[in-house]
């Protein structure tokens, strides 16, 4: 077994990179208690639960806020890591993989998809948009076009539409589905 070569100082994260984790963290929790703050802020019908509507909110927004929690810690451990190490011989292998460059197409591919979702979800409706968001971002993270991309998408927004139309009771805009499903 050889041991790994070392580079004096190596390529040790920059400032702001080593901030990344905390700041990502602060934003998650900030989400995470805002969605739970907007959802008990909102009054219910009557008749309702008091959690009701509010469950699957409240879920979002616990779940960000632990994840904005492990977030800070791990950021904090590799802030606190970093300063203990400035300047000492890491190994080269790790040094590679501080700072890895980002995937612009991946980041573009899923934007678009969220846009397209935004932008199209009262005019083409909550089926055609969701889809496409779907699409869009599977073929972010995929290397290449896939039609089960598109068929499972497909079957995703349909479950999610009438669970919540039928099953829930909840309202969800038809577009362009509208003279097929009855809706607005």
């Amino acid at each position: 077994m050889t041991s790994p070569k070392y580079q004096p100082g190596g390529v040790q994260p920059g400032g702001f990179e080593r901030l990344q984790g905390i700041a990502i963290g602060g934003v998650l929790l900030a989400v995470g208690l805002g969605i739970c703050v907007v959802t008990f802020g909102t009054g219910t019908l009557p008749g309702q639960d008091s959690l009701g509507p509010r469950l699957f909110p409240v879920l979002i927004g616990g779940g960000l806020m632990i994840l904005g929690l492990a977030n800070a810690w791990a950021g904090w451990r590799t802030l606190r890591e970093g300063a203990l190490h400035e300047g000492a011989l890491i190994p080269v292998s790790d040094a590679e993989n501080v700072a890895e460059p980002g995937d612009w197409p991946t980041l573009l591919w899923v934007v678009a998809g969220l846009c397209v979702g935004a932008l199209g979800y009262k005019t083409l409706g909550f089926i055609p948009s969701a889809w496409l968001v779907f699409i869009l971002t599977a073929r972010g993270f995929a290397a290449r076009w896939n039609w089960k991309h598109a068929l499972v998408g497909l079957i995703v927004v349909l479950i999610a539409f009438f669970g919540f139309t039928k099953g829930l009771g909840l309202p969800l805009p038809t577009g362009i589905f509208a003279s097929i499903l009855g809706g607005k």
